[in-house]
């Protein structure tokens, strides 16, 4: 199994013990579990779009209207 060594300071490190240790787990561990759980935080849940694109029910919103020249040539400030 591959192992990595890691550079923290002090304060990191008691931190991640604390963690760890109140998670009831070793810090191998706790540290792999924070990886994988950020990794799969990184893309939207399944299904998402489909549950929520064009389901907006606020009557006070409308679509605004085409720009009358290309987006390019609107400034924004002058």
């Amino acid at each position: 199994m591959p192992q990595l060594s890691l550079y923290l300071d002090d304060a990191t490190m008691n931190l991640l013990r604390q963690n760890a240790a109140e998670a009831q787990q070793s810090l191998s561990k706790y540290v792999v579990g924070l990886i994988q759980r950020d990794n799969e935080g990184s893309a939207w849940p399944e299904g998402y779009f489909e549950q929520v694109c064009g389901r907006l029910t606020d009557p006070s919103f409308v679509v605004p209207e085409e720009p009358s020249k290309p987006l390019d040539d609107i400034v924004l400030f002058a």
